[in-house]
């Protein structure tokens, strides 16, 4: 059981995100197993710094093919922008990410609280006739894991 997270309900607004190159790292999870990919963005911090990479913005989760089905099976990629890119990037690889047309939420608080943030958040996009083109991405403007409550996300939804 999740707790209900007040939102607004004009808080997501439609944009449009622009392009970036990141050093990424990809891989198929489920949401069941999500957390098994918690080290991977100070594996990318350590490699960028390696490489001698510039960042271009936080670091970004991407998922493509999400349901919300804890088993379901989908692509994650966990993007660390960068300015370009340089030299052999290891295990990881560049990728090039295009523009996204999505419906965008900032949310301050701590990071635990998503699945209540997400039910609050895909009620008010279905209901306001919005579809969804089966992309989901999370920016981590900040994540202060010593004092969650100072972390903020911004969670984009792929409009259709």
């Amino acid at each position: 059981m999740t707790m209900t997270i007040e939102i607004p309900e004009t808080a997501l607004a439609d944009t449009e995100t622009a392009p970036f190159t990141a050093l990424c790292s990809t891989t198929r999870t489920t949401l069941a197993t999500l957390s098994d990919w918690n080290h991977v963005p100070g594996e990318l911090y350590i490699e960028a710094d390696r490489l001698g990479l510039h960042m271009n913005g936080p670091i970004q989760y991407i998922y493509t093919g999400v349901t919300g089905d804890t088993s379901n099976e989908f692509q994650l990629d966990i993007a660390f922008p960068v300015v370009a890119p340089a030299g052999s990037a290891g295990t990881f690889t560049y990728k090039a990410f295009t523009g996204f047309r999505c419906a965008a939420y900032t949310y301050f608080g701590p990071l635990n609280d998503f699945p209540s943030v997400y039910d609050t958040l895909f009620e008010q996009f279905y209901d306001s006739g919005r579809r969804n083109d089966g992309h989901i991405r999370k920016v981590y403007a900040v994540a202060d894991f010593e004092n969650p409550a100072n972390c903020v996300t911004e969670i984009q939804i792929g409009l259709a």
